[in-house]
């Protein structure tokens, strides 16, 4: 059944944001919270018949973590990111209109989509060139990044030296033409390239979700499945899923979020509340990198998942359709975390969100 945890990564995928600026799928709309819920709200309760939320309780210990500067700069990331930085010469500064002309739309096609940053004249941090809040027009420094690998990609890129090498070369070429001499690189190509061999092996290895799944034993009503979530006290929004949102500092967005292999995979309230939605599975699950405190949710998860078949019925299941054990679960979280931390990383914080995504 893993085609069931593929099914939602496409779908979350689709509605992430990307570097490219491409559209979303016409399917998906861009909804504030109290946007989505008064949508729900026009068709459906938000109560339900039961009240059973205290089942989403979750206490752990926040972790030890420098707290940001509110004068922070926005920057690549230097451990996990390829960056080639130009720097104006003799007192001149790079002009906004001619660096947005040599590396515009066309150019950043051909070459990978990189990020454009800049340091405004006058400034001592880097900000996104593209920046509603950057209105310099003028810049002492502008850089580019890759990512060196990045699982929202289709296929994911694992960059090779001849791409890397034709990527500083069109930049320096480019940079010539701005009347700067001087291109520097966190990484050597060489470096780069291993690089992004290794955080390809690294997240592939460890982008795994953890998903329990309740299978119909014939099939889940729409509005029977709506009540037994909002009695759990889950919310509907994002993506058209059901989730427990994440209230803590750090962590994912959604703690767990609640979907179907049924398709389209995802609920809309309106079809929910004209009795035209039913279902063969409900699949709770969360992302395990991106989760602050992985064994507790999936605790919380197990009890929900219980709670929801002693009100509709089904087979409790792991991701391969076999009968659900939460100690072989809590192993495969363990496995995970513990291949995080040997890389100084900690699950739900910093670079595990940046990763994993």
């Amino acid at each position: 059944m893993k085609f069931i945890l593929l099914l939602f990564l496409s779908t979350l995928i689709a509605c992430k944001s990307s570097n490219k600026g491409e559209q979303m799928d016409s399917e998906y709309t861009i909804s504030t919270a109290s946007e989505s819920e008064q949508r729900a709200k026009s068709v459906l309760p938000l109560e339900g018949k039961e009240d059973v939320s205290k089942i989403l309780t979750l206490e752990f210990k926040s972790p030890k973590i420098s707290s940001e500067s509110e004068d922070k700069e926005y920057f690549a990331n230097e451990k996990f990111d390829w960056i080639l930085t130009m720097e104006s010469q003799n007192g001149t500064y790079f002009n906004r209109d001619s660096v947005s002309k040599y590396f515009d739309a066309k150019w950043r096609e051909n070459h990978q989509y990189p990020w454009l940053y800049c340091i405004p004249r006058g400034d001592s941090k880097w900000t996104y060139l593209s920046s509603s809040e950057n209105r310099s027009n003028e810049f002492s420094r502008v850089a580019l990044a890759w990512k060196l690998y990045d699982p929202l990609e289709d296929p994911p890129s694992v960059y090779e030296d001849r791409t890397l090498k034709k990527y500083k070369e069109s930049v320096s070429q480019i940079a010539i033409k701005l009347k700067s001499d001087t291109v520097s690189e966190n990484f050597t190509i060489e470096q780069a390239t291993r690089k992004s061999k290794e955080l390809s092996d690294f997240i592939s290895n460890n982008n795994h979700y953890s998903v329990i799944i309740l299978k119909a034993e014939s099939e889940f009503e729409g509005k029977e499945i709506w009540d037994v979530m909002m009695s759990l006290g889950l919310k509907w929004g994002d993506m058209d899923l059901f989730h427990w949102n994440n209230d803590f500092e750090y962590g994912d967005d959604q703690l767990m979020s609640v979907w179907t292999s049924t398709s389209p995979g995802y609920f809309f309230p309106e079809e929910i509340a004209a009795g035209k939605v039913k279902t063969n599975d409900l699949v709770f699950g969360f992302s395990i990198p991106r989760s602050i405190s992985p064994i507790q949710v999936l605790e919380v998860m197990n009890k929900a998942t219980e709670y929801t078949q002693s009100r509709l019925g089904g087979r409790i299941l792991n991701e391969n359709g076999q009968p659900f054990d939460i100690e072989e679960e809590k192993d495969k979280i363990n496995e995970v975390v513990s291949d995080l931390k040997n890389h100084s990383i900690i699950p739900g914080v910093g670079d595990a969100l940046y990763l994993f995504q």
